[in-house]
């Protein structure tokens, strides 16, 4: 129940903002789909509104799964709303330029929404319970610059590139498709699911950094053992043998966190795993005042 009710008010708007993209940028399809056949139009219709309501119940389910299934979808119905808007001009069909205005703002905002951090965090701290409580890391930075948004597309291509040319009855090229599409975009999936799944998670005695890119184990710091929480110094030393550094070069604020004693971490390299038993670990929250904030109300030093 108490993960319940930590919904962040961006999580109750982006339910909202999704209610009314059927008149946004589900009008402006609409328009657009006047200039195909009944039969492609009816079908395209029908998977506009099928996932639609797939991503409307994903925002309902506090999970990482619905969180990934969101940030692909969301920014796909961008692409959905240039896409009808653009398509409609070149067929001379009747979009008011009001109305494509309305859906491509709408879902730029829509998606501007799902993106927070503030957002990310509710979906996945909906799997905490009892005491705990869960917090994104960012996404490192190499992975962000090309990597993400090169699978984000193969993903939303190989999922509707098969049901387009199945709608527009291009039989041969959708079974080819749907066999490739399909496969990349299951395989996109996984992938970006990784980075719903890397999180601080506060527990009664601790928190722990779950971070399978950069170790192979969650490791617990705990509260008695933390001599220190905070902002990590610009001169840090990032060769010293007593640190660790998990932040994946993200952008943004980095925290350090420096115990009374050492912990044992073992880093995603290539060959043998190799065990750390460090005193010092950089990580990088999405939200790093408001990991501060809730370390400070579980009475972990700062």
């Amino acid at each position: 129940m108490g993960a319940t009710l930590r919904a962040h008010p961006t999580l109750w708007l982006l339910r909202l903002l999704w209610l009314t993209m059927p008149w946004s940028a589900g009008a402006a399809a609409a328009d657009a789909l006047g200039v195909c056949s009944q039969s492609s139009a009816r079908i395209l219709s029908a998977e506009l509104w099928a996932a639609w309501a797939l991503v409307l119940t994903a925002t309902f389910v506090r999970r990482p799964w619905a969180l990934t299934v969101v940030r692909i979808a969301t920014p796909a119905s961008v692409g959905v709303a240039i896409g009808s808007v653009v398509a409609a001009v070149a067929w001379d069909a009747n979009l008011p330029a009001q109305r494509g205005a309305t859906a491509i703002v709408g879902a730029v905002v829509t998606t501007a929404i799902a993106l927070l951090p503030e957002t990310g965090n509710s979906f996945v701290d909906g799997l905490s319970y009892g005491n705990e409580r869960r917090m994104l890391l960012r996404t490192p930075f190499l992975l962000a610059v090309a990597p993400v948004p090169l699978v984000w597309a193969a993903v939303v291509a190989g999922t509707t590139a098969p049901l387009v040319l199945w709608a527009i009855e291009q039989w041969i090229w959708a079974a080819v498709a749907t066999v490739t599409g399909l496969t990349s975009a299951v395989l996109g999936f996984r992938s970006l699911h990784q980075l719903a799944r890397r999180w601080v998670v506060f527990v009664p005695n601790g928190f722990v950094l779950h971070d399978r890119m950069a170790t192979r184990e969650p490791f617990l710091l705990r509260r008695a053992d933390v001599a220190s929480l905070g902002p990590a110094p610009a001169d840090i030393d990032l060769g010293a043998d007593d640190l660790a550094d998990i932040s994946g070069n993200a952008l943004g604020p980095v925290l350090l966190v420096t115990l009374d004693g050492q912990v044992e971490v073992v880093p995603r390299t290539t060959g043998t795993a190799q065990v750390m038993a460090v005193s010092r670990v950089l990580f990088s929250p999405t939200r790093p005042g408001e990991m501060l904030s809730e370390a400070a109300r579980r009475r972990i030093p700062r």
